[in-house]
């Protein structure tokens, strides 16, 4: 099988975990007998965070004749492959991929992270709802736009039907080098009215990857922005924390999978990984070991060929993932519970389990 994500560049962290998660996965697999009697092989391309890269990626690894691929790992990427996908009708299955965008369509797409839309209608009630937060302002990296356009336009209506108001919407562009210190001013306003508080943001909402989100979190400290911050899955890894020290301490998001899970199988890999690599594993290294093994169960059922795949993915139900099991819908979309999660004393803390179908979604 194949994996491409994103292994060079500043946002490199979830390509990285994610190929080491998948490595991990397939050599447990591989310890215990292999599939349909046969060892994996993991055969790993850099898709340099470009749509460009991720097609070349795809390209190289279905020439080189995978059954399936284990990727991408951000929105952009994955939306720039499915061309690629749909013309050689080669499975892609991203661990975690979120954007609404690929939803209920007949393809071989397939993903193990539930639709970002999901994560936006809880970050809304969480905000608004759970924090009573009713004025909130948005910057969000518009370059990797089929994950935060579609949070954003999301996130901004339920929150505006819950009752709350979007005080400002600051879109940035990671690709370019942005000046934080520009970003973060125009995203604050007018914070100078000792009279009018009505255009205080009182919680802001950041959609961008770890390291940017923690250079912004930097950035509304040297401001004297005294105000609750929150974030998407996407920048829940290490280098969240590595880089925003004490800016990010309270930060809050929403994310499919539980660090703080005492499930036996979480702590067996977590311990396995730590050993292997050196470091913690991030959802993306947890989230990478889970599409292994989905992809694995269902090259079983198919004695380890690609004919047949795409329907026995679609037959995944209750697979036991590391800290909670998952299914997949007729689409190949998972159905799985979200996490609310924040960051105290420079770790990742589990506030709240929200359960498939809870507040309504």
């Amino acid at each position: 099988m194949g994996f491409a994500g994103e292994l060079t560049g500043k946002q490199a962290d979830l390509g990285i975990h994610g190929r080491d998660g998948a490595q991990l996965a397939v050599a447990d697999i591989n310890a215990a007998g292999g599939v349909a009697g046969c060892p994996l092989h993991l055969l790993v391309r850099d898709d340099l965070g470009t749509p460009l890269g991720a097609r070349a990626a795809d390209r190289e690894l279905i020439e080189a004749g995978v059954v399936a691929i284990i990727g991408h790992m951000t929105s952009a990427q994955s939306m720039a492959a499915i061309p690629v996908i749909e013309e050689a009708e080669v499975v892609l299955l991203s661990p975690t991929t979120s954007t609404p965008a690929l939803n209920n369509l007949d393809d071989h797409f397939f993903r193990i992270n539930p639709p970002n839309s999901l994560e936006a209608h809880t970050m809304a009630w969480n905000i608004l709802e759970r924090r009573g937060l009713s004025r909130v302002a948005v910057v969000y990296d518009m370059d990797n736009a089929a994950y935060s356009n579609t949070f954003w336009t999301v996130f901004a209506a339920r929150y505006q039907e819950l009752g709350g108001q979007v005080l400002r919407e600051v879109p940035f562009s990671s690709a370019e080098a942005p000046d934080f210190v520009s970003v973060m001013a125009d995203l604050r306003g007018d914070l100078t009215n000792p009279i009018d508080k009505s255009a205080d943001a009182e919680a802001v909402l950041i959609i961008a990857s770890a390291l940017d989100t923690a250079l912004m979190a930097q950035q509304a400290i040297r401001l004297g922005w005294d105000v609750p911050l929150f974030a998407t899955g996407w920048a829940q890894t290490e280098i969240l924390i590595q880089n925003g020290g004490h800016a990010v301490e309270g930060m809050e998001t929403i994310v499919s999978f539980d660090w703080n899970s005492d499930a036996c199988a979480f702590l067996e890999f977590k311990a396995r990984y730590q050993e292997r690599f050196g470091r913690l594993p991030t959802f993306a290294a947890a989230q990478s070991y889970e599409a292994v093994g989905v992809l694995a169960a269902a090259l079983e059922k198919t004695g380890g060929s690609a004919e047949g795949l795409r329907q026995a993915l679609l037959e995944t139900q209750d697979y036991a993932g590391l800290t909670g099991r998952l299914s997949l819908d007729k689409y190949g979309d998972v159905v799985r519970t979200q996490f609310l999660i924040a960051v105290q004393n420079g770790e990742f803390v589990t506030l709240e389990a929200i359960e498939p179908g809870g507040l309504g979604l």
